[in-house]
């Protein structure tokens, strides 16, 4: 059974706490719906492992934004995330990947990797069965898919000022729908994380976890 976590304190404590070959750094990986918190998370944990790394998994998307209806998430590039980022990490020789390009479409400047004490990678869909045995922490984050949406496209239209509903709505809340009941995310993680929940303004709303 998962173990329930709600704080990154808690969850980098966790992650020291690792048993790995020696000099090896951690290999997290942070999945959640579509505005459940994944990015807000990782930054935290981030903060908590003085050293490591952020791998946004929006940089392994095929497009961005993403339009395309699938079961699976098939927008996530996987094979380039496990080349460049999670097959090295596990193997000690973690050296840089490729982010995306706006310009051409496409992966661009690489980014590097090397001397990072955890690579903490964060996205969607990551939890299928050709990538999960490559994290040594899945950390899923425990927020129902009614919540992240809202929050979410909160989130894209009030502090972006890029309302993106018909998406939200079409594309991406479908996806997570069946990404959810054909992988079960939630059981093939290690953690799941209770992700605070957000604070109400009157002028602002909820903040976007």
């Amino acid at each position: 059974m998962p173990q329930e976590l709600d704080s990154a304190g808690a969850l980098a404590r966790t992650v020291l706490a690792l048993d790995l070959p020696e000099g090896r750094a951690p290999v997290v990986g942070v999945s959640g719906f579509g505005g459940s918190g994944k990015s807000t998370l990782a930054a935290a944990l981030h903060q908590h492992l003085p050293g490591s790394t952020v791998v946004p998994g929006d940089e392994f998307l095929r497009s961005r934004p993403p339009t395309a209806r699938s079961q699976d998430w098939g927008s996530v590039d996987r094979d380039r995330l496990a080349d460049q980022v999670l097959e090295p990490a596990r193997r000690g020789a973690a050296q840089a990947y490729q982010v995306w390009d706006h310009d051409t479409g496409a992966p661009g400047p690489w980014v590097s990797l090397a001397g990072a004490t955890a690579v903490i990678v964060e996205g969607l869909g990551l939890y299928v069965p050709a990538l999960a045995g490559l994290f040594d922490l899945r950390v899923w984050v425990d927020v129902d898919l009614d919540t992240a949406t809202a929050r979410g496209m909160w989130r894209d239209e009030h502090e972006y000022g890029n309302a993106q509903a018909d998406l939200w709505t079409g594309v991406w809340r479908p996806n997570d729908a069946d990404f959810f009941e054909r992988y079960r995310p939630d059981r093939a993680a290690h953690i799941l994380y209770a992700a605070p929940s957000p604070t109400l303004s009157r002028s602002r709303g909820p903040v976007s976890r």
